[in-house]
């Protein structure tokens, strides 16, 4: 009679190892298919006989960096509530705020630029402050909280500028850092840049940052650990609210008017890079990268379509299908990766 016992291979012994193939490639896909389609975008793009002509230029680069740039610090301004798992939906609204507040003590009170930027910054962390408390403190959903909010800013910034579009006094100095470039690279990328390395420093490399995600996974897990999660909800909303400060003012710049009707549509466009963002890079997570490729992946369709001829409305209606195709997705890798687990 034989037995037969299980033992572990010596290291001098071939381990039977199953096959990685398969999953080492959707690995790959979930991480980096946005990028490729980005490039392929681009291919095409540069490709194409309508095209061809002017989307490969440096002229249409720098214009795509530069208006972009508002954007992209409104995503970045988005990721950090959601990184908490929260939503702010007044990110637009306060951009609109702070670029009227800059332009106005500017223009029509005659401050200081640099104390017009910082009052327009201001402006956003003290609105962040008040959705902040709502959530935290009230208990009211992120969602209604900041949406009332919204809704309650446009409608002062409308009574305060009687609905007119402020163009007149703005300071140069300002406007040359919307519209300037320096080493042929606009402006107000250099600014993105700066905001998006203090954001991803934040986020990836603090125990704040992981404080956040540890809330963001799990509210009460996190105040099971110590954790003060009220005031980690109100902080974000703080963060957010003065990023999105730093984005109007970037507007303000860039557009070298001040239009109370133009900021509140910054929203849908910062949620969907902010959604794509979380398929790409560090799937499943709200991560800086990602979000800075979902600006770029829309910018670069909505700019390619529109110099092949696409009518006005192509570019509401890409940013929205484009955000339930993110919102979708990062559902989808969030849930296989709980599945892994």
């Amino acid at each position: 009679m034989t037995t037969t016992t299980n033992r572990r291979p010596t290291s001098g012994e071939a381990a039977a190892v199953p096959p990685r193939g398969r999953p080492e490639l959707l690995g790959f896909l979930e991480k980096y298919a946005l990028a490729v389609l980005f490039v392929l975008l681009c291919l095409y793009f540069s490709m194409s006989g309508a095209t061809a002509g002017t989307f490969p230029t440096m002229a249409n680069l720098r214009n795509v960096l530069g208006s972009e740039s508002v954007i992209a610090v409104a995503a970045l301004a988005s990721i950090v509530p959601l990184t908490c798992g929260q939503f702010d939906l007044s990110v637009g609204a306060v951009i609109g705020l702070a670029s009227i507040v800059t332009g106005s003590a500017a223009a029509t009170h005659h401050l200081p630029v640099i104390v017009a930027v910082f009052l327009g910054i201001l402006s956003g962390a003290v609105i962040g402050t008040f959705n902040g408390w709502l959530v935290a403190h009230r208990g009211v959903n992120a969602l209604i909280a900041t949406l009332g909010t919204s809704t309650l800013v446009a409608g002062l910034v409308s009574l305060y500028t009687k609905n007119q579009i402020l163009s007149v006094g703005i300071p140069d100095s300002l406007i040359n850092l919307g519209s300037g470039q320096t080493l042929g690279v606009p402006r107000t990328l250099y600014a993105l840049v700066l905001v998006a390395a203090l954001v991803y420093y934040l986020l990836r490399h603090t125990p704040y940052g992981r404080y956040l995600a540890s809330v963001g996974a799990s509210p009460t897990s996190a105040r099971l650990v110590g954790l003060n999660v009220s005031r980690m909800i109100l902080s974000s909303f703080v963060l957010s609210g003065a990023l999105s400060g730093v984005a109007g003012v970037l507007l303000l710049a860039r557009a070298g008017t001040a239009n109370p009707q133009v900021g509140p549509g910054f929203t849908l466009a910062a949620l969907s890079a902010a959604f794509l963002g979380a398929t790409a890079i560090r799937p499943g997570t709200f991560n800086v990268m990602g979000t800075l490729l979902g600006v770029l992946f829309v910018a670069v369709s909505v700019n390619g379509l529109v110099l092949a001829g696409a009518a006005d409305w192509v570019e509401p209606t890409f940013n929205g299908a484009a955000l339930l195709v993110a919102v979708t997705l990062s559902t989808a890798i969030a849930r296989r990766r709980a599945g892994r687990t």
